[in-house]
């Protein structure tokens, strides 16, 4: 590269700085020297102004792409997570839709217990019931169970009718005179050609050993004025089939039978 050269004032003639400089101490071209060497300097001070912008340009323009880039790979990652995220959204929604939708199905085909308001529609159990002990008279059609003890007969009347699902009815009953028999009683009853299958009171499974060929019942006690009943005890006269009485069991709690 061809060294670069500046004019002499006082001669005219172009030389490098070298040739000023080696003649700096001769009074003769020591002007020009200064004058070359200053020349020199504010060029050099321009250059080396001029790459350190173009060495911070370049840090700055280097940076912004990396920022762009970096911008660009999180953008990328978050709609890969976005989607997968909304994918699994989607599929536990689908997957909550379908165990809801089983579990209305479910609810829906379950019978569930059912208060019954116009008692007349099971008049067909209405009759006679004998017991070991004693025996009632059960009249769905007026809403009333009678005792048809000579010495205590007693009339109560419904209160409320619960029908089950394996067909057993649930009916509890007030007395309004004061007597000897409890004023409050539940009677369990079941259908011919129905057997009762759970104690709906508790939940546990149950096994009627009842002859089922007429309409029978056992009764149940409350005491508490008829706001619950213990129904164990009517539910164990169906299991053991207690049509007797024993030391265990009051005349209540045994199977009433319909005749044939």
């Amino acid at each position: 590269m061809k060294p670069k050269t500046y004019p002499s004032r006082r001669t005219r003639s172009q030389h490098t700085y070298d040739f000023y400089k080696e003649r700096r101490n001769d009074p003769t071209w020591r002007d020009d020297y200064l004058r070359v060497r200053s020349i020199r300097q504010r060029t050099i001070i321009v250059e080396v102004t001029i790459g350190i912008i173009i060495v911070f340009v370049g840090i700055f323009v280097f940076n912004e792409l990396q920022k762009q880039t970096t911008h660009d790979s999180n953008n990328r990652v978050a709609d890969s997570t976005s989607s997968s995220q909304t994918t699994v959204q989607n599929s536990s929604s689908s997957a909550s839709s379908k165990i809801a939708k089983s579990k209305t199905d479910s609810t829906s085909t379950v019978k569930q217990s059912t208060t019954i308001s116009n008692f007349s529609r099971y008049n067909k159990y209405s009759g006679k019931y004998i017991g070991y002990a004693n025996s009632y008279t059960l009249d769905f059609k007026k809403g009333t169970l009678t005792s048809d003890d000579t010495n205590q007969s007693q009339v109560y009347y419904f209160k409320q009718v619960i029908l089950h699902p394996d067909d057993s009815l649930v009916i509890n009953v007030q007395s309004t005179t004061t007597q000897e028999a409890p004023s409050y009683l539940s009677i369990l009853l079941a259908p011919a050609n129905k057997k009762i299958t759970e104690n709906w009171q508790t939940g546990a499974s149950l096994e009627d050993n009842t002859d089922d060929s007429t309409n029978r019942f056992s009764l149940a006690t409350s005491n508490n004025n008829g706001k619950t009943y213990n129904m164990s005890p009517a539910y164990n006269a169906f299991s053991e089939n207690d049509t007797s009485g024993s030391s265990n069991t009051s005349s209540y709690s045994t199977i009433f039978a319909t005749t044939n």
